[in-house]
């Protein structure tokens, strides 16, 4: 073999070698799509909207965000377990789907919360909000559990549907102080917020950004938070921790997650970018004038995060019989 062969030769092992470090390095080298498993307008797709562009800008490239609701948010999330496992295909997770709907369903889900995905990390979080209508009289959680007693299962409470956080906080609620309230699901927190409004339903856990807007305008009335502090627009509301219920400490939250499979360096840069842009002034903005706050939270410790609130909550569906179809 002469010198110019072996140089020759050299250079197309050279070349093969280096094409997989050199398409791993390329990512991303096409638009992501990420899927969002909530209604056009909910608080988890208004988030992954907004952390969506800041990353596409962090990246390079365009990210695309697609709505796939329904099925309690199931019909989304097994978009994403069954998609190929490249980097181009991510989820917008809420608490709702990751933590409750899997320990709240008696059949089993065609995919594995835990296993199927690799986590990216937390856009934000957000407590709630328990408000009550003005046609109820409830003024504070104490007026709440004395009419409660005085009439069990008259009292009514509202939630976004079956299986999710409201839902799961005036279960627990119920058990903590030992009353019965009755569950009125809605598709979605307008239609609930309107009846609260409208003092069809009396009470109703809600978001802050959703819920403090009516309260400013007089239309219903904030009881209790369920923040680890005072919610910073309402410092007036207690927290149910000062109330005397520390267990109804409860954030929601939205997650970035990937396909399980997903190549270790396209995920790292995913995570460099997620925390990049939530490190970036108009995004952090946004984020806490919406009443979320930002927990900086990635990779396996948001995994450890929903086993451990999977863990609490199994225990409450149990005790409360709470079993879906």
């Amino acid at each position: 073999m002469n010198a110019i062969h072996r140089l020759a030769v050299a250079a197309t092992l050279g070349l093969a070698l280096a094409g997989p470090a050199q398409a791993q390095d390329a990512y991303p080298s096409k638009p992501i799509k990420v899927i969002v498993h909530t209604l056009p307008g909910a608080s988890s797709d208004v988030l992954a909207r907004a952390v969506s562009k800041t990353m596409g800008e962090q990246l390079g490239q365009s990210f695309v965000v697609e709505n796939r609701s329904g099925a309690g948010g199931a019909i989304g999330v097994d978009a994403v377990a069954k998609a190929a496992p490249d980097g181009y295909t991510l989820l917008a997770g809420a608490s709702s789907a990751m933590v409750m709907l899997p320990i709240v369903l008696s059949r089993k889900l065609p995919y594995d919360e835990n296993k199927d995905f690799a986590p990216i990390g937390v856009i934000s979080r957000s407590p709630f909000v328990l408000v009550a209508s003005k046609a109820s009289g409830i003024r504070s959680v104490q007026d709440l559990i004395a009419r409660a007693k005085a009439e069990p299962g008259k009292l009514t409470y509202g939630s976004a549907g079956p299986g999710t956080n409201p839902h799961l906080l005036g279960e627990l609620l119920s058990q903590l102080a030992g009353i019965q309230l009755s569950h009125i699901p809605y598709k979605g927190p307008a239609a609930a917020e309107s009846d609260l409004i409208g003092g069809t339903i009396d009470i109703l856990f809600d978001t802050p950004s959703s819920a403090l807007p009516y309260v400013k305008a007089g239309k219903t009335v904030a009881i209790a938070a369920t923040s680890d502090k005072r919610v910073a627009d309402a410092p007036e509301v207690p927290t149910v921790a000062e109330l005397g219920y520390p267990s109804l400490t409860l954030y929601g939250w939205t997650a970035l997650y990937a396909p399980a499979a997903t190549p270790p360096a396209a995920l790292a840069k995913l995570r460099e970018a997620l925390r990049q842009a939530l490190r970036t002034p108009a995004l952090r903005e946004f984020i806490l004038n919406s009443g979320n706050d930002i927990l900086d939270l990635y990779g396996d410790d948001l995994l450890k995060m929903q086993v451990g609130m999977q863990d609490f909550w199994r225990d409450v569906v149990k005790a409360r019989g709470i079993r879906l179809d």
